[in-house]
């Protein structure tokens, strides 16, 4: 009987000692922008984090470019779910994609935008106006 409650201190110990919760987690995220017709990494373009706000409309939380592997890295300090949206041109713009991306607590996580020409009649990203 002692044998068993020694043991099952035991395991009890190792459970509790285990990995602890990170109470502050980072969430890093990179946007890899490439073209729809050959999956060519581009550099230089434009991507916007958007999220929705109360009202409806997308609201923007963080701005970057692309660099010459055709990635832009952003970090948030919580749970959630982005909107990216990468253009190529200003004005007017010339390509769009959107893709969404789901953040994970001290995981860097990586989604791959493709970008194809932009029309007018079609809007680019359908879902973002």
């Amino acid at each position: 009987m002692k044998k068993a409650l020694l043991f099952s201190l035991f395991v009890g110990l190792l459970i509790s000692c285990g990995k602890k919760e990170d109470l502050n987690p980072d969430y890093p995220f990179t946007i890899v922008v490439k073209t729809f017709e050959d999956s060519t990494r581009i550099a230089n373009i434009r991507v916007e984090i958007l999220a929705p706000s109360n009202s409806g409309a997308f609201t923007e939380f963080f701005e970057g470019w692309t660099n010459e592997k055709g990635e832009v890295r952003f970090e948030y300090d919580k749970n959630a779910v982005f909107t990216a949206r990468a253009t190529r041109g200003l004005t007017p713009i010339t390509h769009i994609g959107c893709a969404d991306v789901r953040l994970e607590p001290n995981k860097e996580v990586y989604k791959t935008v493709y970008i194809r020409p932009y029309d007018n009649q079609a809007g680019g990203c359908d879902y973002i106006r």
